[in-house]
């Protein structure tokens, strides 16, 4: 009977436990490697992820925003990162992973600046036939 109640107070206390789950990469291609030109909306320097929105111009003129992902913001700062190196207004090149259902946006593994200062992430590939950097 013990057992059984020592057993039991053990399975509660682990479901009190909080969860600690960290969502998979799956929805990206982490294969392929594009890149895309834009101006900066948005960059948000927060843990566990970081986040980029980059307005870009599509073939008919209008204004589309690309939402990407990022990596928590030690790794960021050790490829070069600060928080304030992405402003709103800025104009950059992102290299990106896409996403697998099409959407625009991806998880970002690289950005040249528009003064041509390239910071990239480990998992930067070489990008081909892609936009990646100012001419």
């Amino acid at each position: 009977m013990r057992r059984l109640l020592a057993i039991a107070a053990s399975a509660l206390c682990l479901a009190s436990v909080p969860a600690a789950a960290h969502h998979s990469l799956a929805p990206y291609i982490r294969t392929r490697a594009d890149a895309v030109i834009g101006t900066v909306k948005e960059f948000t320097w927060t843990n566990p992820h970081t986040r980029l929105v980059v307005l870009v111009r599509d073939d008919a003129g209008a204004m589309v925003e690309w939402d990407f992902e990022g990596v928590a913001t030690s790794r960021l700062a050790s490829a070069g990162f600060k928080k304030d190196t992405l402003v709103p207004g800025d104009t950059i090149s992102v290299a990106y992973n896409p996403r697998r259902d099409g959407a625009p946006g991806g998880m970002f593994v690289g950005v040249t600046l528009s003064d041509g200062k390239t910071l990239r992430l480990n998992r930067y590939q070489t990008l081909q036939g892609g936009a990646q950097r100012f001419e």
